[in-house]
């Protein structure tokens, strides 16, 4: 099973290594005090690794951390090693995509800006039928069904108790090209079109008169989480493989960059109604 990172492995990485740093203990005298390698207790403050909750306990005792810290951060270590509905798709999916999800159920907000298709947590399942079969990868049929049932459960994240604020901008090209042809296509429109009424999802389109934007180079997705102390999530799909750029400037330049879209493109009213008009035509 692999070990995937999820936001709470994150920050529970984060705040051990700021109470150690904090009295000014070396890696390899904490990992002494704790009985494990200093090559692991450096692996578990950059969060590729889990750690146990006893190695925890041990690791807090010996950086003389408060009760109530303490406590919280005993907390979040258990949550930390507990399994998404993901897991049981291991093999089935790409470990990063299986990362990102994890991230993304966490997600307090979700801005997403897709060049060339509808994002995922919008698409039907004719739609992601249609992507997945014309993809790069040849996959089997099986592989198909297991990927398009991942999708579609990601999507009850938009229907929960609690759920993300979603803001999506589409550059027009998205809602023009006929993926699956025309039915599927109007099919998905009209979908798009009745999820962004939710009071929690915001949907815009880049018409082709804006020209030259942001997003040329790219898709990508940044995720917000409710506690300040969170740092944004940049997510960039690939052929190369999935990317999450974590330095301060890559972060900052795709929060800038997706304020500049959402400035660009058309107001949310204009968008749908866009939207409905493409479908019609598709009809």
């Amino acid at each position: 099973m692999p070990n995937w990172p999820t936001l709470r492995r994150r920050r529970l990485a984060r705040e051990l290594a700021n109470l150690r740093e904090s009295i000014g203990m070396t890696i390899e005298e904490a990992a002494g005090h704790a009985g494990i390698s200093p090559s692991h207790l450096s692996r578990v403050e950059r969060a590729l690794v889990g750690v146990r909750v006893p190695v925890v306990r041990a690791l807090l005792a010996t950086y003389g951390a408060s009760p109530t810290v303490a406590a919280n951060l005993v907390e979040v270590a258990q949550t930390a090693t507990q399994r998404g509905w993901w897991h049981r798709y291991a093999g089935s999916i790409p470990d990063e995509y299986a990362t990102y999800i994890g991230f993304e159920a966490d997600a307090a907000r979700i801005w997403n800006f897709e060049l060339i298709s509808i994002p995922g947590l919008m698409q039907t399942e004719g739609y992601t039928r249609s992507v997945l079969q014309g993809g790069v990868a040849r996959l089997s049929e099986e592989e198909i069904e297991r990927r398009l049932e991942v999708r579609m459960r990601r999507q009850a994240l938009l229907h929960r108790e609690g759920p993300p604020a979603l803001w999506a901008v589409l550059d027009e090209s998205a809602i023009r090209r006929q993926v699956g042809g025309p039915e599927t296509m109007a099919e998905q429109l009209n979908h798009l079109a009745a999820i962004a009424n939710l009071p929690h999802v915001d949907v815009q389109v880049l018409p082709f008169a804006a020209g030259a934007h942001p997003g040329t180079p790219g898709s990508f997705v940044v995720l917000g989480f409710a506690d300040p102390t969170d740092r944004e999530v940049v997510y960039i799909e690939t052929m190369a493989g999935d990317l999450y750029p974590e330095g301060d400037a890559d972060v900052q330049g795709a929060v800038q960059a997706f304020d500049r879209l959402r400035a660009m493109a058309l107001a949310p009213d204009e968008s749908v109604s866009m939207i409905r008009n493409v479908a019609k035509e598709l009809a």
